[in-house]
This record gives structure tokens, sequence and C-alpha cells, in this order.
């Protein structure tokens, strides 16, 4: 697929295959049936699917012309372009975890952030419908501070496409509306039963803001460990005084 399709083309076609396949798995296994999005859900997280697709395109044209730029002054492919794909894609998730975590936990702190962020944690339930329900602002944060940290690597496209697709099948995944677990999974990858913690309307409970992977997390004592049988609520929470 990562030889025959344009990048673009293939991340769209993941995204619809991984939104599809986990929303089949809700109807045939949920974990709350009172988690079941609405027509009006769908159509609200439609819509904001259609406006991140505009914006992804034009965060890469961005991207894009600071290459070219960057390339113009001199600059050079750091060493992570030698990299084999087996060490450069790991490393590609994790680095590029780092900048969306450090700001979705601002983001739940400050006001400020609070106010693009918390259009994500507006429903009362989570399921993959609600997995694309970001803000424009809160998603060019997302994406910029994920891109440069992989620019200043000089990661190669082959290796950002590998992890970009990873990235959004788990995006996906931890919003999924499905009954069970992933076991000790959960402490090395994004999980459903860890992110449905962070949707809590109890701000102490409301922690993970890793979505990938729970290491910085788990190093930045932020890691709320996913036992028991979730929250009780999900939705907003209010920011700490």
């Amino acid at each position: 697929m990562l030889s025959i399709w344009s990048p673009t083309t293939t991340t769209a076609a993941w995204l619809v295959i991984c939104l599809l396949g986990f929303a089949v798995a809700e109807r045939l296994w949920p974990y709350r049936i009172d988690w079941q999005p609405t027509r009006r859900d769908i159509s609200t997280d439609g819509l904001l699917l259609i406006t991140a697709s505009l914006v992804d395109g034009l965060l890469r044209l961005g991207g894009l012309w600071l290459t070219q730029w960057a390339t113009g002054q001199g600059y050079s492919p750091g060493l992570a372009s030698a990299w084999p794909l087996a060490l450069a894609v790991p490393v590609a998730i994790v680095v590029g975890e780092l900048g969306p975590y450090t700001l979705h936990r601002w983001a739940h702190k400050h006001p400020w952030g609070w106010r693009w962020h918390q259009l994500h944690h507006g429903p009362v339930q989570v399921n993959v419908s609600n997995s694309v329900r970001v803000h424009p602002v809160n998603l060019t944060w997302n994406i910029a501070s994920r891109g440069l940290l992989w620019w200043s690597l000089g990661l190669t496209p082959e290796t950002l496409a590998w992890a970009t697709l990873f990235m959004m099948l788990q995006s996906v995944a931890v919003h999924a509306n499905v009954r069970g677990r992933i076991g000790f999974l959960a402490y090395l990858i994004g999980s459903a039963e860890a992110h449905r913690w962070h949707h809590s309307t109890q701000e102490n409970e409301a922690l993970n803001f890793g979505t990938t992977v729970p290491l910085w997390d788990q190093l930045l004592g932020t890691w709320h460990n996913p036992t028991g049988l979730g929250p009780s609520t999900v939705g907003l929470h209010a920011l700490p005084k």
C-alpha cells in the first residue's frame, strides 16, 4: 500500500479502515450500551473529521515549505535518516508522542488550552465516533509539535509513514467502546481501558495524557493504572484551582 498509493491516500484509506473496523466491533461487543453514538454525534464528528483533513493538508504543505527552506539554508538530514526501520519507527513513535503529550497535559491545567481541548471531552461517552472530535487549534498544535520533533531527527518518509499509520490506529483504538482488555500490553501501548480514565469527570482521574504509548505518563508521573471497571462518568471536568 505504501509503495502504490500516495501518502495522503494511504493515510486516508487507513483511517477509514480503522474507524469502520472498530465501529463494527463496538456494535458486536460493546463495553457499554449507553456509549453508542447517536446520528447527531456521527454527523458532528464527521464534519470535524472533514475540517481535520483540511487542517492536516495545510500543515503538510507548511512542512514541505519548511523542509525546502531548510535545504536551501544548508540543512542536512539528521543521523536518524540512516537508521533501519526496526529502530527508526519505534523511536519516531515514542518521540512523536512527546510534543502532543506535553501540550495535552498543559491543556488540562490551563484555561487557554482547555478552551480548545474541551471539545474532545464534551461527549458523555467514549467511542470510535468521538475519537475524531478535535478542535482545529488542538489538532494544529498536535501535528506541529510532533512534526517538528520528527523533522529535527531527520527521519525518512518511509519511517514517518509507518509511524503515522500506527499512531492513527492507536488514536481510534483507545476510544473504542469495545469490551475486553489487552493485559500487559496496556503498559507498552495505548489502550481503551487506560484512556477511558482520561475522560473521567473527576480531575484527579483524568490522567493518562499519552495516546499511542503510555511511556511519558509513566516517566513523568501522570500514569493512572488501568485497573477496575473504569470511571463511573465521563465528560467535562473542572480545571484545578
